[in-house]
């Protein structure tokens, strides 16, 4: 399909699957040049641990930013409030909210309004059945 229809998601430091560096940050570096030399659209960067903390290892998302010139896509932990400042700083173009989006069906329009954002029950993911993926309510009541 071509480097203008293809992005690249990477996860520098998370510890998932046993999969581990003691230093990522040279790799991830050379990755981020040599993926935007080919021209792909984005890079999605799981910052942190995947679906934990951001600050898992220390790595400089920043290093990533500089070196990858199109779209970077930062994810793991933002809220609104860390996404306008990282907007506002360049420090990324775009924000993945994952898991906001499950327990919140009308995510943007409270994020929009102002609106807390539901929580989520981790207890339900993965399941495979409804609850925990269609029975969140929507600020109308309406799940």
């Amino acid at each position: 399909i071509g480097a203008a229809r293809t992005g690249v998601r990477i996860s520098p430091v998370s510890p998932a699957n046993a999969i581990s560096c003691s230093d990522p940050q040279p790799q991830y570096d050379y990755l981020a040049e040599q993926l935007d030399a080919s021209g792909i659209v984005y890079l999605h960067v799981v910052e942190g641990a995947t679906g934990g903390p951001r600050d898992a290892s220390p790595f400089d998302y920043a290093s990533l930013r500089r070196r990858f010139k199109n779209t970077y896509i930062g994810n793991n932990g933002y809220d609104l409030a860390l996404a306008s400042d990282y907007l506002a700083q360049d420090k990324a173009d775009l924000f993945a909210f994952g898991r906001p989006f499950i327990s919140n069906p009308d995510f943007v329009e409270r994020l929009k309004s102002g609106a807390p954002l539901a929580p989520l029950n981790p207890e339900t993911l993965y399941g495979g059945g409804a609850e925990g993926y269609t029975d969140y309510p929507s600020l109308s009541g309406n799940s």
